[in-house]
């Protein structure tokens, strides 16, 4: 192990106590708050009216022994709604890359002022919630086509989500981690999700920060 030697001790000292007299004009600058690692996304909803009616889908990317993403799990994506119902639904977010393995949920939950989901049924008849601009590349397994990257006059998926759960910030924010799920008739497609990370910057719109999660689940309603 080397150690530093008094002298030059001495003179980082004197270098970093020159750098602060050099900078105290400065202004202070907000510490970055990192991106979420997660590799696992479930949605859980239960039938308001009939609580045995339960379903869960689960998107997952692990990483290999490297650290290096495998290929998206898409095996477990498939979300099965009975029509004309309403749903609530609860999202359970891992980090299986940690052992033991990470509740995501939980520390997103404590961080809610700078964090909204979006959840985009498609194909959909209306305005998009999550914008879509040339070459955005669309989630496993949601297929790349037309009918998916523009609004449709019909065959839309029949499913509205409403985000039930809020931040703390003045304005009081939706979150997302919990919405409520309401089916109209028979349809199916696609439903994306879509975390945006916005420290110091979340005013509820899309706009501010970075995506930490961008995934996709099949959508049946019948």
């Amino acid at each position: 192990m080397k150690y530093i030697s008094k002298t030059k001790l001495l003179a980082v000292v004197l270098v970093a106590f020159t750098i602060q007299a050099c900078n105290k004009e400065e202004q202070v600058v907000a510490p970055t708050i990192a991106n979420e690692a997660l590799t696992t996304v479930s949605v859980i909803v239960t039938n308001t009216l009939a609580p045995f009616d339960k379903d869960t889908a689960t998107w997952e990317q692990l990483l290999d022994a490297n650290g290096y993403p495998l290929p998206v799990d898409v095996s477990k994506v498939d979300l099965t709604l009975k029509a004309n119902a309403t749903y609530t639904a609860e999202l359970v977010l891992l980090d299986k890359s940690q052992s033991p393995v990470f509740n995501v949920s939980n520390e997103i939950k404590e961080r809610a002022n700078y964090h909204l989901f979006f959840y985009q049924s498609l194909p959909s008849m209306s305005a998009f919630v999550i914008p879509y601009t040339s070459g955005d590349v669309l989630p496993d397994p949601i297929p790349t086509n037309a009918s998916t990257t523009a609004t449709v006059s019909s065959n839309a998926l029949n499913l509205t989500v409403s985000i039930t759960d809020h931040d703390s910030n003045p304005q009081v924010y939706p979150l997302g981690l919990q919405s409520s799920f309401v089916t109209g008739a028979n349809s199916t497609g696609w439903l994306r999700l879509m975390l945006r990370h916005q420290p110091n910057s979340k005013n509820g719109t899309y706009t501010p920060g970075s995506t930490d999660l961008d995934v996709g689940f099949n959508v049946t309603i019948q």
